[in-house]
């Protein structure tokens, strides 16, 4: 049989299906609850995500108004920013503020569209024509850039039998994708032409320099300008990122386009931001305790022997390490929740666990459950966590291991 792009995917879904955890909803999972695995009710030890609807919710709604209440095109790129690109999907896509939904990769676009998400989603990737052919097949919107789009985007549409839908992908500066605005105009005097082509907007993004972002923002504006004083309509203006959303309000547009700030981290300047508007954190990373022990003075924890016992202390492992994506830069003064209590990561986060210090009593048993990210503590909070690390917030999120259960509350 002759492997076809589509016949790819779907068979590479299948297999990740079935090497992969799904995501299961699960109301209440408590330090001695049992976590449904494949069909099965199991004791768990091993991390997951708990996902919660509710705060992404929230989330997008503060945006909405901190905007001035200008519709939403919900980033889901980087699975999800951690979460899972079909779980953001599906808790924002019922929501009036939601416009629509945006992704990077081919084939997240396609997988969100199968899953059933009714809003417009929008491809802000490169693609193969035959890609290109797939995501409008299946109402995907596109990012045009290129200058051979129009004759590609015209035959598309011979075969679908239908207008291609497009955004016009605008480089303003910061030179990672669009076309250079300078030599923009004829470009889109050229697209506008074609009856094959729907320019349902226009697009930027932002270099977060606020100086610069000033003068990209004006290049966009007078692109749309130019193309007014020539009848051509550029459609919905977007540009705002959720550092946008909070720090240049003039940016909103006509849509704003945020990611990270839906899933409840600040983007950039937390107590800042917080001030601004408060968000609620979308989400926890989990792992029960697997090992309670005291060690003796001069004992050590860990490769390198990085911490060393001063007097006797008791310490737990933790089955998370950085393989799941849990910070290597974690022993600077992150602490993880557990029972109520705060414990210090100490000696050195390793692939697959973490060590956490106890102190005088071991207050803590096998089986508890262990908060390292999440809301229920200022100091597991991921921008804390961010802070105190030196980590990019943006890391905490989208390097959390894509194999991690997800499990929707």
């Amino acid at each position: 049989m002759k492997t076809t792009r589509k016949n790819f995917l779907r068979t590479s879904a299948a297999l990740a299906t079935s090497l992969a955890i799904p995501s299961f909803s699960f109301a209440n999972l408590g330090s001695s609850s049992n976590l449904k695995v494949n069909g099965s009710l199991k004791n768990r030890f091993d991390p997951w995500i708990e996902v919660l609807p509710e705060s992404i919710r929230y989330n997008a709604g503060v945006l909405h108004n901190l905007s001035g209440k200008k519709p939403v095109i919900a980033v889901i790129k980087n699975n999800g920013y951690g979460l899972g690109d079909i779980n953001a999907a599906k808790i924002l896509d019922d929501m009036p503020e939601i416009a629509g939904f945006a992704a990077v990769k081919t084939d997240v676009c396609i997988s969100v569209k199968e899953a059933g998400i009714k809003k417009p989603i929008l491809h802000m990737g490169m693609a193969t024509d035959a890609d290109f052919y797939d995501l409008a097949s299946n109402n995907v919107q596109l990012s045009i850039f290129d200058s051979r789009m129009r004759t590609l985007l015209e035959s598309i549409s011979k075969r679908t039998k239908r207008p291609v839908d497009t955004h016009l992908y605008i480089d303003t500066g910061m030179s990672r994708m669009g076309i250079p605005y300078h030599r923009a105009m004829p470009w889109i005097e050229d697209i506008a032409k074609s009856k094959s082509i729907n320019i349902l907007g226009s697009f930027m993004g932002f270099t977060e320099d606020p100086e610069f972002d000033k003068e990209q923002l004006k290049r966009l504006q007078n692109l749309n300008a130019k193309a007014a004083s020539k009848k051509i309509n550029m459609g919905r203006l977007h540009a705002a990122s959720s550092n946008a959303v909070y720090h240049f309000p003039e940016a909103s547009l006509d849509m704003i386009r945020p990611g990270i700030s839906l899933y409840g981290a600040y983007p950039t300047y937390p107590k800042k931001e917080e001030k601004i508007a408060p968000l609620k954190v979308g989400y926890r990373l989990n792992a029960r305790v697997v090992r309670v022990e005291q060690l003796r003075t001069g004992d050590s924890v860990s490769y390198g022997g990085s911490y060393v016992a001063k007097s006797p202390v008791w310490i737990a492992a933790l089955p998370i390490g950085h393989a799941d994506g849990y910070l290597r830069k974690a022993t600077k003064g992150a602490k993880v929740l557990v029972n109520g209590n705060l414990y210090p990561v100490i000696g050195y986060v390793s692939a697959s666990h973490t060590i956490i210090e106890l102190g005088n009593e071991p207050k803590v048993k096998v089986g508890d459950l262990a908060t390292l990210v999440g809301p229920d503590h200022p100091e597991i909070h991921p921008s804390h966590l961010s802070t105190i690390t030196g980590t990019s917030v943006y890391d905490i999120l989208m390097h959390m291991s894509a194999r991690l259960p997800k499990i929707v509350l």
